[in-house]
């Protein structure tokens, strides 16, 4: 009887330890497949929130190029970060005056859509037009946009859709970038959304782009357009306009601040009036000098080509 005892006391002593041992190993393996998955989530949140240093830069000289106006846009030869480029289409919407080129550079593997800014008297109309409209590319929006913008955006939206669709049969595998400076920013947005709409996942790259829209509008294009980047240089006023308080219009995300330095700034990517990036100035604190320089390149022809 005592020997049966001592057995059994053994035998619940081993079972006892075994099942420590699996509890333990149970808690220790939860704790690192939690590990992981938080390690994906961030890493994800990393990769999807980082801009291509490659194409900021690449974008920036483009954008000074198409000051070179449609004339110039088929022999014009690019320099520096955009060397290669290959002119394939001119874009021009005569009402409005807007113009653009479509190209690709091989290397980079990306077709690009490149807005000039405010050139004429024109563009400077559709500036000014602040009025808002109601913004039918999207329905389910239920938002608004800037009338000027968006009627200059739809000018060349068929010829877009129609260049970049066939562009895109040639190189399956390309990337598809819209970019431009000041007012060609603020049409650059909307005509990447049109490319969206008809199905061409687009990248945007932009620099001292006024507002486009509403806060709905800035919120739903942060939902379609996944990798989007507007740069603003210190002080520049325009990306102060048109102005939150008083006309309801909001940026989207995420904003690329270079500060007095020339260091670029990742700003907040759910809060796209980011206080301590360019929204930390006042409008009566900001200037027209810091609009005409981007990542230390001024934006124009004569800088952007040869």
């Amino acid at each position: 009887m005592r020997e049966s005892w001592k057995e059994r006391k053994k035998f619940l002593k081993v079972n006892f330890k075994f099942f420590l041992i699996k509890k333990n190993l149970k808690y220790y393996l939860f704790n690192n497949i939690m590990i992981f998955f938080a390690f994906l989530i961030i890493s994800f949140f990393i990769v999807t929130n980082s801009y291509n240093i490659e194409q900021l830069n690449t974008t920036v000289w483009l954008s000074g190029a198409a000051y070179c106006g449609k004339e110039k846009y088929s022999h014009m030869k690019l320099t520096g970060p955009a060397s290669g480029f290959i002119y394939k289409e001119t874009l021009y919407d005569i009402k409005t005056d807007l113009e653009g080129l479509i190209g690709i550079i091989p290397e980079k593997k990306t077709i690009y859509v490149v807005l000039r800014g405010s050139s004429s008297k024109l563009n400077w109309l559709d500036d000014f037009e602040v009025k808002k409209i109601p913004y039918t590319t999207y329905p389910d929006c239920n938002c608004e946009v800037h009338m000027g913008f968006y009627k200059s955006a739809l000018g060349i939206r068929n010829k877009t859709i129609e260049s970049v669709g066939l562009l895109k049969k040639l190189y399956p595998l390309y990337d598809i970038v819209v970019t431009g400076h000041s007012y060609g920013a603020s049409c650059a947005q909307l005509l990447a959304m049109e490319l969206e709409h008809e199905g061409f996942d687009t990248k945007v790259y932009n620099f001292g782009q006024p507002r486009v829209g509403d806060k709905k509008y800035a919120e739903f294009t942060n939902t379609i357009i996944k990798e989007y980047y507007r740069t603003v240089h210190n002080r520049d006023i325009v990306p102060h306009v048109p102005p939150t308080e008083g006309m309801n219009y909001f940026h989207s995300c995420t904003e690329l601040f270079e500060d007095v330095s020339g260091k670029l700034n990742v700003c907040s990517s759910t809060d796209c009036e980011d206080p301590s990036c360019s929204n930390q100035y006042r409008l009566v604190q900001t200037n027209s000098d810091d609009h005409e320089i981007y990542l230390q390149h001024r934006v124009s022809c004569e800088s952007s080509t040869i």
